[in-house]
């Protein structure tokens, strides 16, 4: 005999999906009961038995974490309000008066049985439902009976048809510079194809259907051939292929990035800012401007700059204790240090059109020095004395010096004193001798200067002895 009651069995989703492996599937089972009698039930319980296990018959392995509730949706007076709740002794979910006393369902009215947040098992199949009721009444006001009427109902638990959780394996961030790649996987079924598709639109075969009958949901995996330099969006293709072309039936996308990207043809941006000091290079019409943090120009460090000219006010060394360079309208000043001190400029060659100096000294050694004064040069020795001027030749229109002597030690030199001119000898103060090759000896005839040359003698004249 039919039950009094009518049944009927809705779930969400339509259907249930089969959990898989790192992605549960949560979904709702709704039973709602009809009178469709032009008279009312009694009713004392109505159990909703459910198969527990993980084969795929059984709708879930965890029936304690179900949240089951009744609603109707009419008023019975003087009656409590039924509840629905798992029954660990019967091992069903059982609605019923709390206080175990008999219910009523009006004519033609309904309630509803909810079992929420059910954890589905991870098997497809067809999940079978017992519903047990004891009741009378009815339009044929039959008594209530103690045998169940028991009325089964039927749902389908689904694996899932189309691929899904297109994703990076690990991270999203792949350095290439420690030589990373991409490792890109999804679940899906295994009858269809899949494709991956790279941004400049080229496909690539990543894994083919599985010929049969039965659809198996497993992970698939796929990496590109070389890492990516840059952001790149992958696009999951799923389909079926034929002999004349493919069905493409499901796209889904991932986007992954490089660590440092690298662009094959340049960037364009008005700035470039460092994280998190906020250290910016802004490109202007002009050129490049550097900034520090707080938006003051800050400075480039280099090992080496290679440009087609600089402007700068100064050019100092890495550290502040190096010498500077400062570049006035005048031309350049060399300093050292933190302070204005002028510093030293070292060279193996100058070349200049013009030199102003105080003096010009010699090497470290050598400390000879050239002073330059009012009246003329001063040429001292490394003990400040008056120095030396060798030279192989010397074409001066004058000199003015106090004496003059051969190259040679020992050499004769000649002395000018008020009276006219000393000839010495042998570095002493002692007369030596003037020898000449010839000499001129000037008259004047008729007012006219006549030279004569005379024979070479020595002067003094040689002593007879």
């Amino acid at each position: 005999m039919p039950s009094l009651l009518n049944y009927a069995i809705l779930t969400d989703p339509t259907p249930l999906q089969a959990s898989q492996p790192g992605a549960p599937s949560i979904g709702t089972v709704y039973v709602i009961v009809s009178n469709t009698h032009q008279s009312e039930v009694r009713w004392d319980f109505i159990d909703v038995e459910i198969p527990v296990g993980s084969g795929p018959n059984d709708l879930t392995g965890n029936p304690t974490a179900i949240s089951a509730s009744i609603e109707k949706d009419y008023t019975v007076n003087r009656e409590p309000e039924p509840t629905f709740d798992w029954d660990s002794t019967l091992g069903r979910f059982r609605a019923h008066d709390p206080s175990g006393g008999r219910l009523t369902l009006p004519a033609e009215e309904s309630l509803v049985l909810s079992l929420e947040n059910i954890p589905v098992s991870d098997l497809a199949g067809l999940v079978r439902l017992k519903v047990y009721e004891r009741s009378g009444g009815g339009d044929g006001n039959l008594p209530v009976r103690r045998a169940n009427f028991i009325t089964t109902l039927g749902l389908v638990k689904q694996a899932p048809r189309i691929p899904r959780n297109f994703r990076p394996e690990k991270n999203s961030l792949v350095d290439v510079d420690a030589s990373q790649n991409v490792v890109l996987t999804w679940e899906g079924p295994d009858n269809l194809d899949y494709w991956i598709r790279d941004p400049q639109g080229n496909e690539v075969l990543a894994q083919s259907a599985v010929q049969g009958p039965r659809v198996t949901q497993r992970p698939y995996t796929w990496s590109p051939p070389s890492a990516p330099r840059r952001g790149t969006t992958f696009t999951l293709i799923a389909g079926t292929t034929t002999a004349a072309q493919q069905h493409h039936g499901y796209f889904l996308t991932t986007t992954v990035h490089a660590l440092v990207p690298e662009f094959d043809s340049g960037t364009r941006t008005p700035w470039v800012e460092q994280a998190p000091g906020k250290s910016r290079a802004t490109f202007s019409v002009a050129g490049m401007e550097i900034h520090n943090g707080a938006g003051a120009l800050g400075t480039v460090t280099a090992d080496r700059v290679d440009v087609n000219g600089v402007k700068t006010a100064w050019v100092q060394g890495p550290s502040d204790s190096d010498g500077w360079i400062e570049f006035p309208p005048s031309g350049l000043n060399v300093f050292h240090g933190q302070g204005k001190a002028w510093g030293t400029v070292w060279a193996d060659r100058a070349d200049l059109n013009s030199v102003t100096t105080h003096w010009t000294e010699g090497p470290d050694g050598k400390k000879s020095r050239i002073t330059f004064t009012e009246t003329g040069v001063k040429i001292t020795d490394p003990e400040k004395k008056r120095g030396t001027v060798v030279a192989g030749e010397t074409n001066v229109r004058s000199v003015v010096t106090p004496w003059v002597s051969g190259p040679q030690a020992g050499a004769g030199w000649i002395s000018f004193p008020n009276e006219g001119v000393d000839v010495h000898r042998d570095g002493e103060v002692s007369f030596g001798r003037i020898r000449y090759a010839s000499y001129k000896e000037s008259q004047t005839v008729n007012d006219r200067p006549v030279h004569r040359r005379l024979p070479p003698y020595d002067w003094p004249p040689r002593s007879e002895n």
